[in-house]
């Protein structure tokens, strides 16, 4: 298996790998409990965030696509999720994104750091290390700048996997009318 930065020609399948990786996750299903849109052929749900996140330069995957991680470097820099989406997102939508932003923000470190978007990996591959070989690439990177990595995830086997690579709980938080957060923290090694 070879970890590599994903390309413009490996969203349709890294789209279609985020949508079945997380298609009970609390959060993504808060904000789209509608499964026609959650469900819609070729990972659509994804399709603006995942052009955008490729067009940053930190998606990693494995060559299949059947894994991925999206990094957000130091800064957070702006990222544009409208060029790859066909249509406007609905109100209701737009509502929630601005409910759970808020939260996560209140939560996110001062200090500078990368930060973990998005871990996926297909079910069909999942609990086979793809998770932990596409997290080393950038932990490599953060640690060698003394940076520590940040992410959040709502599932206590998120909080006990992410644990096992080095994260600890740093906040918790309820999303009013959603689910319960954890933000982790890694430092630098």
């Amino acid at each position: 298996m070879t970890v590599r930065r994903a390309t413009e020609a490996d969203e349709l399948r890294l789209r279609v790998t985020a949508m079945r990786a997380f298609v009970d996750d609390p959060v993504m299903r808060w904000l789209y409990p509608d499964d026609a849109m959650f469900l819609a052929p070729g990972g659509e749900v994804f399709r603006g965030s995942m052009h955008g996140w490729v067009a940053l330069g930190e998606v990693w995957c494995t060559d299949d696509a059947a894994a991925l991680a999206v990094w957000i470097p130091p800064g957070r820099p702006e990222i544009d999720f409208e060029s790859g989406s066909p249509t406007e997102p609905p109100p209701d939508l737009l509502e929630r994104f601005g409910i759970i932003g808020q939260f996560m923000e209140a939560n996110t470190p001062d200090e500078p750091h990368w930060y973990l978007q998005l871990l996926a990996t297909h079910p069909d591959w999942q609990r086979q290390g793809l998770g932990a070989e596409l997290m080393a690439v950038t932990f490599a990177r953060a640690d060698a700048d003394g940076l520590p990595c940040y992410l959040e995830t709502e599932t206590f086997e998120n909080v006990a996997y992410y644990r096992h690579h080095g994260f600890d709980v740093r906040s918790e938080w309820d999303i009013p009318t959603g689910p319960h957060m954890w933000g982790m923290y890694r430092p630098a090694r």
